[in-house]
């Protein structure tokens, strides 16, 4: 009998655990190249006081005069890198696309780039912008071993701000909000 409830209780812990497998959540599997723990916490958030006018310390449109993120024209769009949920590493099928960006920059050395980021709406606020500034760093970080000038670049985290709400994480509308935006501005 002992044999038996021993044999119960094993068979329901193992079914109990492999249950919890299957739960929906965020997996963010290929967010940073090199990394081994790429995944965003409540940890990396940077505090009020660090925080500068666009939320992140040292970035702002204050520093752009004249770029309104609001009013990006569609001619202005370089090219639009598209990023999983909750994820920020550059995907090898978007890379082709950071790769044409940063050939138009070198025949147009003229213009600056403007990395905007966005996310969906899942998530807080700060987390969000957290993530859209992670995607900005990831595309430029991958353009300027391509060879652009990082001293070209200007990062505008914008989070959720714009995106389209109570819509389903995998639904068209949510996976086009999770991008970032190579934007030409002289």
């Amino acid at each position: 009998m002992k044999k038996l409830i021993t044999i119960s209780t094993i068979a329901f812990s193992m079914f109990f655990l492999s249950a919890c497998d299957g739960i929906d959540g965020p997996e963010p599997l290929d967010t940073a190249a090199g990394a081994s723990n790429n995944g965003l916490s409540s940890s990396d958030l940077p505090g009020d006081s660090a925080l500068g006018d666009a939320g992140l310390p040292g970035r702002g449109i204050n520093d752009m005069a004249g770029f309104n993120p609001d009013n990006i024209k569609p001619e202005d769009i370089v090219e639009t890198v598209y990023f999983g949920f909750d994820q920020y590493a550059v995907a090898p099928a978007e890379r082709e696309k950071v790769k044409r960006a940063v050939d138009f920059y070198a025949s147009n050395p003229d213009y600056k780039v403007v990395l905007v980021g966005h996310t969906d709406w899942y998530g807080t606020e700060e987390y969000n912008t957290l993530l859209s500034d992670k995607r900005c760093k990831a595309v430029q970080d991958y353009a300027t071993s391509l060879g652009l000038d990082a001293s070209r670049v200007e990062i505008i985290a914008r989070g959720e701000l714009g995106s389209a709400v109570d819509v389903a994480k995998d639904s068209p509308e949510a996976k086009n909000d999770r991008r970032v935006e190579i934007v030409k501005f002289k």
